[in-house]
């Protein structure tokens, strides 16, 4: 039973990794609530080296995963900004053009 349920948090460690290199936040997020689940039948166990092991790689890899985050959100923030930037640039281009037909407009008509 021990290894069956190690078994499967390596799979969702995985599926975990997988999602956040895709930038499935919602399916990371049910996946940690999955592997909670699983945590909560290692209590039994919780004296095993085998588990010990297990709870150790994942603190590393959660401590990783954070930072990743992190940078991620980071990316977004700046991405953000940048669209803003460009927002404003095009509607500013849009009104100078639009100020360059009214022009031509009123100089064709006299």
């Amino acid at each position: 039973m021990l290894e069956e349920i190690i078994s499967e948090i390596n799979k969702k460690e995985k599926n975990l990794d997988d999602s956040l290199k895709n930038d499935d936040f919602q399916t990371f997020s049910k996946l940690l609530e999955e592997r909670f689940e699983l945590l909560k039948q290692l209590e039994p166990f919780k004296t095993e080296t085998a588990v010990k092991n297990v709870i150790e790689n994942i603190l590393k890899k959660d401590s990783e995963r954070s930072k990743n985050i992190e940078e991620k959100m980071q990316k977004i923030k700046v991405d953000q900004i940048n669209v803003q930037v460009s927002k404003k640039a095009m509607k500013k281009g849009y009104l100078k053009i639009e100020e360059s037909i009214s022009r031509h407009k009123i100089n064709k008509s006299g």
